[in-house]
């Protein structure tokens, strides 16, 4: 029954094989940059953030079934707090089953004050993606012989407001969502995803934080993520979500390890899918 599921999983991957789909971090309450170009992380004292991210897909007994390389994520922000603004630059890499996918991002925002309490942020983020396909690897018929490379710019548009310890977000990912064509026929898109976060904020005795979230994310299909974070001194960070439509468990535990630094690691588990993802990473604060 395990090895029909997975038979069934990679059927349905390669059915899909022209999509281009958009990473989805597991660790993301505490930083989600990524999913909103509007949505800050705590720097604390500090006013820069460098993070590099992993995400690798797990396929039980895989042999020769699943084979894909680690996703590859980096991301450099720098807040100037006396204009109340930011930038932020980035890189991903990622590799499908024809083409590898190199994307490079700048992006730039601003925290407008609503009263002393609240606020709203406005952020946006452009994207250049490389896609270097390999045609030997392209199963359909074609004309085309070792590789080429297809440019698809791209723009991400975010906005948060925040009253207090309450956040309530939205995004706009890939807006343009180009589409590569051989023959007039699409073999990669580009996948628009729409991103709605909320959550909120309990600190207890001045050090340890809970917060509820609901994360809404639609791409090529549309998934629910409701968890609780939980966080002492904002230094060692727990959190549990629930993807809701595939009972998908996500633990993420994130800890200090020298002067700012800190790594982190998030592991899911779902009883209705044989695939488990395990992400890696590390967050400067300085």
């Amino acid at each position: 029954m395990k090895k029909l599921l997975i038979l069934l999983f990679c059927t349905f991957l390669s059915s899909y094989s022209i999509a281009q789909y958009n990473m989805r971090p597991s660790a993301y309450y505490q930083d989600m940059l990524y999913f909103n170009p509007a949505s800050l992380p705590s720097f604390g004292e500090a006013n820069q953030r460098i993070l590099l991210y992993s995400r690798t897909k797990i396929v039980p007994e895989n042999e020769g079934v699943w084979d894909k390389s680690p996703t590859f994520y980096g991301d450099y922000l720098r807040m100037n707090d006396d204009q109340k603004s930011y930038f932020t630059v980035g890189y991903m890499n990622d590799g499908y089953s024809f083409f590898n996918r190199n994307s490079f991002y700048g992006g730039y925002g601003r925290v407008f004050d609503m009263g002393s309490k609240s606020s709203l942020t406005l952020g946006g983020r452009l994207a250049l993606h490389s896609d270097i396909i390999n045609w030997s690897e392209y199963q359909l018929p074609n004309n085309e012989t070792g590789r080429s490379i297809r440019l698809a710019p791209d723009v991400d548009f975010g906005a948060q407001f925040q009253w207090r310890a309450f956040r309530l977000g939205a995004s706009f990912k890939n807006a343009v969502g180009v589409v590569q064509k051989l023959d007039g026929e699409g073999i990669i898109t580009t996948q628009r995803a729409f991103v709605i976060n909320t959550s909120y904020e309990f600190t207890v005795r001045e050090k340890f934080i809970v917060a509820p979230y609901v994360l809404l994310y639609s791409e090529l299909k549309t998934e629910l993520d409701v968890g609780f974070f939980m966080s002492f001194e904002r230094k060692v960070n727990f959190s549990y979500l629930m993807r809701v439509n595939e009972l998908r468990s996500v633990f993420t535990l994130e800890g200090p390890v020298y002067r700012g630094i800190s790594i982190g690691a998030a592991y899911d588990q779902s009883p209705l899918l044989p695939s488990n993802n395990l992400d890696i990473f590390v967050r400067s604060f300085f």
